[in-house]
């Protein structure tokens, strides 16, 4: 709990735009897929990062964002509120005075990048670094796009709805917003340690039969995404509260479990060989 405790407090320092699920989260979702490596593929993981294992570097990708800023748009995908699903031209195409290398990137969003990073890693040919970032990138991509505000456009995924998060209006040095809640504040509100919450996902992983969806695409991971970022959205000056909590929270749970499983099965596709 003191680790979780740190790492809170440093992401409370961060814009709330900068973030995906907050560490906590990308920690469980590797520490989900960890368990459910083949033993082919966990032998080639600790070849990739040794002493490190998938939650260890699972808020690698965030850390390197203001030296890599070629990476910012990686981590979701803007679908507009009012479309059927993704689409790749429309999606994955965003040219931003702001950012110069979307201007000719037409891969700028997580939906492609799950996909070229996973070919690299299978490539035993490619050299070992390009691999290491490769599954460094992928093990958080990977929950990246599981989390709903990540595969919506509309009020930048929910970082301009402000909201009141369970009785306050400031959430570290930033007015609270509804990616934020999402990313972390549901999360923490929990009351977990990453022990507890890992036996949890465990049980409902279990209990739902969840590997049966263990299959899919980026693309469909994406619309999954999509679809409950509707479902969950709330308007502006809303409070995210007990009630809220106790609605959502199952959702954020089964997002955190397939992203863990779908991880895993992604992994065992590259490595298992």
């Amino acid at each position: 709990m003191k680790n979780s405790a740190i790492f809170f407090l440093f992401f409370l320092l961060l814009p709330a735009a900068s973030l995906a699920w907050g560490p906590e989260g990308h920690r469980l979702v590797g520490d989900i897929a960890r368990g459910r490596l083949t033993s082919t593929a966990r032998l080639h993981v600790t070849e990739l990062l040794g002493n490190d294992d998938l939650a260890a570097v699972s808020v690698w990708a965030d850390d390197i964002k203001s030296e890599r800023p070629e990476t910012y748009g990686w981590h979701f995908v803007d679908i507009p509120m009012n479309a059927s699903g993704f689409s790749e031209p429309r999606d994955c195409y965003r040219p931003d005075e702001k950012h110069a290398s979307t201007v000719q990137d037409h891969h700028n969003c997580v939906v492609d990048r799950i996909t070229m990073f996973k070919q690299v890693l299978a490539d035993r040919n490619s050299p070992k670094q390009d691999r290491i970032e490769a599954l460094k990138f992928l093990v958080h991509f990977v929950g990246d796009v599981h989390q709903p505000m990540h595969a919506m456009s509309e009020a930048r995924g929910g970082n301009d709805i402000h909201v009141i998060e369970f009785g306050s209006s400031q959430c570290g040095k930033y007015a609270c917003n509804l990616h934020f809640a999402w990313d972390m504040g549901l999360i923490e509100h929990t009351g977990l340690s990453e022990g507890q919450y890992v036996s949890k996902l465990d049980r409902l992983i279990t209990s739902r039969k969840l590997t049966s969806q263990a299959h899919g695409t980026p693309e469909e991971w994406a619309n999954e995404s999509f679809q409950l970022a509707k479902k969950v959205w709330v308007n502006d000056g809303s409070a995210i509260d007990e009630a809220y909590y106790k609605t959502d929270i199952g959702i954020v749970d089964q997002r955190l479990a397939l992203a863990g499983i779908r991880l895993a099965s992604l992994l065992n596709q590259a490595l298992g060989k």
